[in-house]
């Protein structure tokens, strides 16, 4: 025992520890994923606009044409442009135009103004003409960094122009803030959630190992108490066998009592080895339904006749009720179904006295119905809670006496469990006890040819 518990606790360790490294992988993967995709939309829109600019845009021809008419205020320039710009984009905070020499020396420091001290410390690249790229400069006044996406044109619309290369740069700092926050924000959440998915992993894991440790404690059960009801028909076997050792002389007939003894209890062994090799099949899923179309009343009329047969020699009354037409079929497994109305006919006789009766009660409405009853000695509530358990037996002095040992109501169940159907015990008023069985709709139908 201690060490299933041990082996419980690593394997529910092992649970924990996997689902913990599942989500801290799946945040991880997760969180890389918005950033990147967050950090692309961010940036998209301002080289959209970097990217559409060329020489001939109106801005970058509005501040050419400034520079060469020494119009600083832009009074003149926008009076005589065809295209009045708009909006002083050249002028705005976030975006500025820098006119550039063939030596690399900025013309336009006249519109900088207090900006200038920003921009004297760049210089000019043509080594990526036409490609983003992006810059961090730093104010000398006021030792604050500002960073820029940047484009560098040249300037091929006039040879004779002063002005060779046209750089545009887009000021960026608001959107770095804005994803500087939004990633703190969110390693801030997926570390929040991270440390949430370690309790979830802890009840996971201890979900996760119920079913594993009912499967376990059940087949434990199971090896027990089959042994146990295996133990004692081979120790009767085995003391039949070695008693007609110690009397090698006498013969059979004298000795017919203990060999009839020895049959018997391998009689009652190859039942039970029988029961167990049905119960562990239904574990395992290795037993298929074979179902089809067959005639109720048929079926229970060939069904009944022995049990009729055995109640009157036992002086107990058999009574067979049905509301069902002899032409009415339905699908199920006949072989199962017929194994499950013989245990709880078998029962019903078992457990009654003589002058009982023993009632079969068959009805078709949405469902096919049969009941068993009967007479006999009622069942507890407790008895009832349990009695569907393997190896259960309500009185184990009495199932001795009828040979019980336990599993034909267990095995009762798995059928009708596999037919997608109930079974239920309840009283009988005012003594006695019903077996009720419900099997569903799967086709029921009436044979048209049979109909007159």
């Amino acid at each position: 025992m201690q060490m299933n518990k041990e082996l419980s606790k690593k394997h529910r360790i092992r649970f924990f520890l996997m689902n913990v490294l599942a989500f801290a992988l799946i945040f991880f993967a997760l969180g890389l994923i918005v950033l990147n995709v967050f950090h692309l939309s961010a940036y998209r829109e301002t080289d959209d606009v970097l990217n559409s600019t060329s020489i001939s845009s109106p801005i970058v021809k509005l501040e050419i044409e400034r520079y060469e008419q020494q119009d600083p205020s832009y009074k003149n320039t926008m009076s005589k442009s065809s295209t009045p710009f708009r909006g002083g984009m050249s002028n705005n905070f976030n975006t500025q135009v820098i006119l550039w020499s063939q030596d690399g020396e900025i013309l336009n420091t006249d519109t900088l103004v207090g900006r200038f001290t920003q921009f004297q410390n760049l210089s000019l690249n043509t080594k990526s003409l036409d490609a983003i790229d992006t810059i961090e400069l730093q104010d000398t006044a006021s030792d604050n960094t500002s960073v820029f996406h940047s484009v560098t044109l040249k300037n091929t619309s006039d040879e004779d122009s002063e002005v060779a290369y046209v750089q545009i740069l887009a000021n960026t700092n608001q959107i770095r803030s804005a994803l500087a926050n939004f990633q703190v924000i969110l390693i801030l959440c997926m570390v929040l959630f991270w440390f949430l998915s370690i309790g979830v992993s802890y009840y996971l894991s201890s979900l996760s190992m119920k079913p594993i440790l009912a499967s376990w404690k059940q087949q434990q059960e199971f090896v027990e108490n089959a042994s146990h009801e295996l133990r004692t028909p081979l120790t009767i076997i085995q003391n039949s066998l070695q008693h007609l050792f110690t009397k090698p002389n006498r013969t059979i007939i004298e000795e017919s009592e203990s060999i009839a003894q020895a049959l018997t209890e391998t009689r009652r062994l190859t039942g039970l080895t029988n029961d167990l090799l049905v119960i562990a099949r239904n574990d395992s899923n290795q037993q298929t339904l074979h179902n089809k179309a067959i005639a109720v009343q048929t079926f229970l009329t060939n069904l009944m006749k022995p049990f009729q047969e055995m109640a009157e020699l036992d002086q107990k009354t058999f009574v067979y009720e049905s509301t069902v037409a002899p032409n009415v079929t339905w699908t199920f497994d006949e072989k199962k179904m017929h194994q499950v109305i013989v245990i709880l006919l078998d029962n019903a006789l078992k457990y009654t006295n003589s002058g009982d009766t023993v009632k079969l009660i068959s009805t078709i409405n949405k469902e096919w119905q049969i009941e068993v009853q009967n007479t006999g000695p009622s069942i507890s509530d407790h008895d009832k809670e349990h009695i569907f358990d393997r190896f259960y037996r309500e009185d184990r002095s009495r199932s001795k006496e009828t040979g019980g040992y336990g599993l034909g109501l267990a095995i009762a169940k798995q059928i009708i469990t596999e037919h997608k159907g109930t079974i239920i015990v309840k009283d009988v008023q005012p003594k006695g006890v019903c077996f009720q069985v419900k099997l569903p709709k799967r086709v029921a139908k009436v044979d048209a040819t049979k109909k007159k």
